[in-house]
């Protein structure tokens, strides 16, 4: 079964769930009744009209067939990381590879603020150059994950001439705002 297939078959399975608990919320409505207030296209830039979702609020649920489908690129054959005479081969894959799974947000904002926090001038990360070895990139993502989540680096809303902006700023730095 391909990634396609298995989202079509979760998103069946979460409307026929999201259903039941409608119709058991009220049971004394018709189905129409029950598909009109809980069903409909909630997300502007799709035109799925089966989304579940609260009209009041505009929140609803994702479905899984919005995911998009990453595709892994194939390893040539037996080819090693080990193996001196492929560093070239390696060092393409490395560069041409998906950011590190790491939150999108913070991602953004370590690029917009080249890495450094506003107020000391500081290494929010401390990596002089982006890793090149898979080890590298194993202690970059473990330390990035643990300096988040240890709450060494920490988001502030920043007040600049645009209105207050979210940015990185290490946890001790609070103390000079």
């Amino acid at each position: 079964m391909v990634a396609g297939e298995v989202f079509t078959a979760l998103d069946d399975y979460m409307w026929k769930l999201t259903y039941k608990w409608a119709t058991r919320a009220h049971p004394n409505k018709p189905m129409h009744w029950v598909t009109t207030r809980y069903y409909g296209t909630f997300n502007k830039s799709r035109q799925d009209q089966w989304v579940f979702g609260d009209r009041d609020s505009g929140a609803y649920l994702l479905k899984y067939a919005w995911t998009k489908i990453v595709r892994h690129q194939m390893v040539h054959g037996s080819a090693s990381p080990d193996d001196p005479a492929l560093a070239a081969y390696w060092a393409e894959r490395r560069r041409t590879s998906p950011p590190p799974p790491i939150n999108r947000a913070t991602l953004r904002l370590l690029q917009a603020q080249n890495g450094q926090s506003l107020i000391c001038r500081g290494p929010l990360l401390h990596a002089d150059a982006p890793p090149s070895s898979p080890t590298e990139w194993d202690q970059w993502l473990r330390g990035t994950r643990q300096a988040i989540t240890t709450r060494k680096i920490t988001y502030r809303g920043i007040e600049t001439s645009d209105g207050v902006q979210l940015r990185l700023i290490h946890s001790s730095c609070t103390a000079r705002l």
